[in-house]
């Protein structure tokens, strides 16, 4: 569970900011989607599903990182993620609450797909993000300095699982950030 949760963060601290009223579809800047491989070749079905698992993660970040740099634990989280990766992510927020820390700055996402299948039911995909946080920062809220360990990683390979659930939108289901893996 801890592995999920500094993986978690470390997502968070990349990620780019959605306020209020922004369009959370909206592509990042900061990331480009590319070619889907899919499981069954490249078919309209598969590159159509690809599209939507991407833009998941894409909102799944953004949006994660805006509730991590306002130290926002009840962010309304659930239109993009799902559990077991909703749950890591809202311990992870409150934990950060209440230790009385926030991040600053902004993650570079790099996000491209590994895999699709859409040849059943529910749809899957997986997401393979180059996560960058070194312009993204856990910080004391009180006195504004860093609590980053030294040494940490700040660019490594982050895994998303992605399935498209019933209302046809959607969710991150699984996040694991692979420090050991750079980028």
């Amino acid at each position: 569970m801890s592995r999920h949760i500094a993986v978690t963060a470390a997502l968070i601290v990349g990620l780019t900011g959605c306020g209020e009223g922004e369009d959370p579809v909206r592509p990042s800047p900061t990331s480009t989607p590319s070619s889907a491989q899919t499981s069954s070749g490249a078919n309209g079905e598969n590159a159509e599903a690809g599209v939507g698992a991407l833009a998941a993660y894409q909102n799944y970040v953004r949006t994660y990182v805006a509730a991590s740099n306002k130290g926002d634990y009840n962010a309304k989280l659930d239109k993009f993620v799902a559990d077991p990766a909703l749950l890591t992510v809202r311990q992870d927020l409150l934990i950060k609450f209440q230790q009385g820390l926030v991040t600053r700055g902004q993650p570079i996402s790099a996000p491209t797909l590994n895999k699709v299948d859409a040849a059943q039911r529910p749809f899957t995909a997986e997401v393979e993000d180059c996560f960058d946080t070194g312009k993204w920062d856990v910080v004391s809220k009180k006195t504004g300095k860093s609590v980053r360990t030294t040494g940490q990683a700040t660019r490594y390979v982050v895994i998303a699982k992605a399935e498209l659930f019933d209302d046809g939108q959607w969710r991150i289901r699984e996040v694991s950030a692979q420090r050991e893996r750079p980028c």
